[in-house]
This record gives C-alpha cells, structure tokens and sequence, in this order.
C-alpha cells in the first residue's frame, strides 16, 4: 500500500444502511406509491410522487444527477401507468442493481494467450 494514497474516509452507519437497503427500499416505495395511486387517482399523483421515488432511488444507487432525473421519469411513468400496481418491478431492480454490484470484478489486465513461433 503506498503511503502517499489518500485514505477513503470511514463511512457512517446511516451511510452504510442506505448503501445497503436504500435501493430496495426506495423500490418498495415506488411500488406501494403504484399501488396507492390505483385508478383514476395514479394519473395525477403517480407522476410526480413517484418521480420524487425515483430519484431518491437513483441517488441511493449512486447515480449521477442526470441519471438520477432519468430514473424519476421512469419511475414517474411506471407509478402513472395503469395496471401495473402488482407488479413489483422497482423493488426487483433495486435488488438486483445491488446484487450485480457485489459481484466479482474481472481482472483489469487478463494475461494474452501464448503463441508457438
């Protein structure tokens, strides 16, 4: 380890719960605001309740703010459409977008395969 390399600082506890649970949560969220908003009522509240949703979900996955804003239109548009109040679609990208986060990263420099000359 070189000594001269900053140190990453000690995340918070509260730091680590919303790395760890936030985007899972903030999918439970969308979806009960699509289940709240049923019927005629989602297409005036689904929107922008479920935008604000989604971009919190987008934060809490570490996106950036661009991306964040187009997680909030998705999820706006998901909470507005009719039909999919059963469907937990946002709790299972949540989980699954921290699932493939914690996966095994490949090498950065694979060896190249030998050659006979």
């Amino acid at each position: 380890m070189d000594p001269a390399a900053p140190t990453q600082p000690k995340p918070t506890q509260a730091q680590r719960i919303n790395r760890a649970f936030g985007p899972v949560v903030a999918g439970l969220i969308i979806d009960f605001v699509d289940l709240a908003t049923f019927g005629p009522m989602g297409m005036y509240l689904g929107l922008p309740i479920g935008a604000c949703a989604g971009y919190w979900m987008g934060r809490a996955l570490g996106l950036e703010r661009k991306v964040a804003l187009l997680c909030a239109c998705a999820a706006g548009i998901y909470c507005m459409m009719p039909g999919t109040e059963m469907i937990p679609i946002a709790t299972v990208v949540g989980a699954l977008a921290r699932y493939r986060e914690s996966a095994p990263k490949p090498d950065a420099a694979a060896p190249e395969p030998r050659t006979r000359s």
